[in-house]
């Protein structure tokens, strides 16, 4: 006797097309993600609007995990900071090459016996010539800033108007301690979400790795409360959210989860990213600007350029954690003398603590520092972390690396990897100084 059909049992294996995703959008329960949040700092004031109208067009069918919230609140000020930071590297890199096009100029005149006049004059010349490329390339129009009373930051008033009565209720602390565990074991195990977060396995956050994994259990509980289907907003697209295909082309959800929000509620579960929310809002009965797609789009697609380490941002760090009195820049110099990697036994010999306490929050001084660094222009914004955790696997770090880039700026053995004034030599072989 037959029992079910070709999909009993196997659900999750449907790829849904436009028809289930309008569908969702008009009946069921719309999630936004931390990321959905903070980028609305990053896109113009048109795209802004348009999002906002398109989520209140959800009413009471709108949800917010308070993870979610609680993530937005602890970021906010960072994505804030970060804001015209294109133009101020610009601007610096502008001003770096000036000086040395003017230094080789120099030096060039020199050597050929120009006289002093002509000199002047070729110096007069490339002043022009950057002071004219700063000028077009001017500052970024800063709509907030960190110091900004909340009170007078527009967005947030907008989004406190939106919000309202959408956020979810915190876990309890029994039930936080039990969701930051599993999230551990999946990330453990691969199990998404939230496995791709490894490296902040021992970082300080209160939550560790398993951010994703608590957002996801609260929009299991809101689910099995509401019986609907659930369609989450999202601009992260990691694998451990995402079914891929050829090419990285993204399918929908992963089958995982779409099983699991199943087996809760017995609805169905959908990935959206912001732009394509914008491309249905006709669903819910909302227009949107062409260019607001573009905005999201630009957002989306912004990857910041990588700035390489140089000898001087180097020791512009390592200095401060001298200064502050932090291990971690003995660790740092050890790493390099080490082809770039340090044991996290070794580490515990460095930092002088048992072996049974957690090396939670370790590389924070360092991002900490690097962070100040940045935004008094003392090194450049988009230099990859001097010190990171790897997890090779397990759920605490193997060892912890530098940059290959950094290593390759040293020439080591010079000096002991714990001196306080270890230094590295320039590409002519001088020793710099510390």
């Amino acid at each position: 006797m037959s029992t079910g059909g070709l999909f009993t049992g196997f659900e999750h294996f449907r790829v849904l097309g436009s028809a289930e995703i309008r569908d969702a959008l008009q009946t069921g329960m719309i999630v936004l993600d931390t990321n959905v949040l903070l980028n609305l700092y990053r896109y113009n004031d048109k795209t802004v609007d348009d999002l906002l109208n398109v989520t209140s067009a959800a009413n009471d069918r709108l949800f917010v995990p308070h993870q979610v919230v609680r993530e937005f609140w602890r970021n906010r000020q960072p994505v804030i900071a970060s804001l015209g930071s294109a133009s101020k590297d610009a601007q610096a890199a502008l001003a770096k090459n000036t000086t040395s096009t003017k230094d080789a100029i120099s030096r060039w005149a020199k050597s050929v016996a120009i006289p002093d006049d002509e000199r002047d004059n070729l110096l007069l010349e490339v002043d022009r010539y950057f002071k004219g490329l700063r000028t077009r390339i001017g500052e970024e129009p800063v709509r907030v800033s960190t110091h900004t009373p909340t009170a007078r930051d527009s967005l947030l008033a907008k989004l406190e108007a939106l919000l309202e009565g959408s956020v979810g209720s915190a876990l309890t602390e029994e039930e936080w301690t039990t969701a930051v565990a599993e999230g551990e074991r999946r990330v453990e195990n691969s199990i998404p979400p939230g496995y791709m977060d490894a490296e902040k396995l021992e970082s300080d956050l209160p939550e560790g790795a398993s951010g994703d994994y608590i957002v996801w259990h609260q929009i299991l509980i809101e689910g099995r409360s509401r019986g609907l289907d659930c369609v989450l907003i999202t601009a992260d697209t990691k694998e451990d959210w995402w079914n891929r295909g050829e090419r990285g082309a993204a399918i929908g959800p992963r089958r995982e989860l779409i099983e699991e929000y199943l087996a809760e509620t017995g609805r169905r579960f959908f990935l959206l990213e912001p732009a394509d929310l914008v491309r249905h809002s006709n669903v819910l009965g909302v227009g949107t600007s062409p260019e607001s797609l573009q905005d999201i789009e630009r957002v989306r697609d912004e990857t910041p350029d990588a700035q390489p380490w140089t000898l001087e941002s180097v020791r512009a760090v390592l200095r401060e954690l001298d200064a502050q009195g932090q291990i971690q820049a003995s660790v740092i110099r050890e790493a390099i003398e080490l082809g770039g990697r340090i044991s996290r036994a070794r580490v515990y010999e460095l930092d002088g603590r048992d072996e049974g306490q957690m090396l939670r929050g370790f590389t924070r001084p360092v991002k900490r520092v690097a962070a100040e660094l940045e935004t008094k222009g003392v090194i450049p914004t988009g230099l990859a972390p001097l010190l990171d955790a790897v997890y090779e696997t397990g759920v605490k770090s193997s060892h912890f690396a530098v940059p290959a880039e950094v290593v390759a700026l040293f020439d080591t053995g010079r000096e002991s990897p714990t001196g306080r004034h270890w230094a590295g030599t320039s590409a002519d072989g001088e020793q710099d100084p510390p």
